[in-house]
């Protein structure tokens, strides 16, 4: 999948007064921001580097532009304050928050986002890192999103469409498997509670591999305690839809990520996460956020394709 380009915020268009801030944290004037296209929100987001040769990442928004973004922006500041060790993510390196502004000050990663290559040659490391995450449950004291509960919103979906009368939303295939579509989604829930961490939005553009081939986890708004198994799930979706030659099927058999999952666990979580993508795509766009629908749309035509083959 192409990354998706992005009206952003650009460096040079963010206010004297936050440049100023961000640059305090830094120790020094930024001489170069490079700005990444990547994602969705309009907000800024710029790897750059000060005159002394310090490098970072940084992202703003602000309030009356962008709310949603802002209040991500302070989840992901409250989680990685108190992220736990060894978890690989870029370590935060400072804030700057007044008057509608925040930006978040990270460790720039020199490195790449997985699967460029569609070789699926990548698609072992990130599992890796994946299965990695810490337990969380009981030793972390903010609240983290409870996948369980977001999955089992989600698995109500389809009924959703149904009382919409949105059956003309979906292709001919899902319209002929809504009861198993939904019957499956009604489980999602309890098939991926947990008390592991679970980044919650897994695709290659949150992660970087770096010369070492190490596997680093970026952006952490949504940061939840599950099952560790569903941010593999999705991270396999979103290779599929990128047109990586990879077996998902194989690659849940053969790695320990998904050693103890049962099938039918498997089609709840793929079934509700599916019904989810095409029950938001059908609305508008966020004025903020333009190529967000289509987007989910693609998600929730290869979560489809996925599942008529699991079930042929």
């Amino acid at each position: 999948m192409a990354a998706r380009e992005q009206l952003r915020l650009r460096w040079d268009a963010l206010p004297r007064a936050v440049r100023d801030g961000i640059e305090k944290v830094l120790g020094g004037d930024v001489v170069e921001a490079r700005s990444q296209p990547s994602g969705f929100s309009s907000g800024s987001a710029d790897r750059v580097r000060t005159r002394h040769g310090r490098r970072a990442f940084v992202k703003a928004a602000h309030i009356g532009h962008n709310a949603g973004t802002v209040a991500l922006h302070r989840r992901e500041l409250a989680f990685m304050s108190e992220m736990p060790p060894f978890v690989p993510a870029p370590r935060l390196l400072g804030t700057y928050e007044r008057d509608g502004w925040i930006a978040l000050v990270f460790e720039d990663i020199v490195g790449t986002h997985p699967g460029a290559a569609l070789d699926g040659s990548d698609v072992p490391l990130v599992l890796n890192a994946l299965h990695a995450l810490p337990r969380v449950r009981g030793n972390i004291s903010i609240p983290l999103f409870e996948v369980a509960n977001e999955v089992a919103a989600d698995g109500g979906s389809w009924d959703e469409i149904v009382r919409d009368d949105a059956l003309a939303s979906l292709p001919k295939w899902a319209q002929m498997n809504l009861e198993r579509l939904a019957v499956a989604s009604r489980r999602a829930g309890a098939a991926v509670a947990g008390d592991h961490l679970v980044h919650f939005d897994c695709r290659a553009d949150n992660m970087l591999i770096d010369t070492d081939g190490q596997v680093w986890i970026i952006d952490w708004p949504w940061a939840a305690v599950g099952a560790r198994w569903f941010d593999g799930l999705t991270y396999l979706l979103d290779a599929r839809l990128r047109g990586e030659a990879i077996d998902a099927e194989a690659v849940i058999t053969s790695h320990p990520m998904f050693g103890d999952v049962a099938p039918e666990d498997i089609d709840a979580a793929l079934a509700a996460t599916t019904g989810a993508f095409f029950n938001t795509a059908r609305r508008p766009a966020p004025d903020s956020m333009p190529t967000l629908r289509a987007f989910q749309r693609s998600e929730a035509l290869a979560g489809m394709e996925w599942l008529r083959e699991r079930w042929a």
